[in-house]
């Protein structure tokens, strides 16, 4: 991913980059955990939203 953030010009500040790849991490272990088979699926779930702190783990049922 940060390769394709250097092919987007994405700044490259260390405090962003740090910021987006754990965006990215965060959304794919979501991405992981709903895709298991026999998954419980949390329909209510919050949606992903960019932010500069540090993402929050995903508690279900918050």
């Amino acid at each position: 991913m940060s390769l394709a953030a250097d092919d987007a010009k994405l700044p490259s500040d260390p405090e962003f980059r740090a910021a987006f790849i754990g965006y990215v991490e965060w959304a794919t272990r979501l991405a992981v955990i709903n895709s298991t088979p026999g998954a419980d699926l949390d329909y209510q779930a919050p949606v992903l939203h960019w932010g500069w702190g540090v993402a929050p783990p995903y508690v279900p049922g918050d």
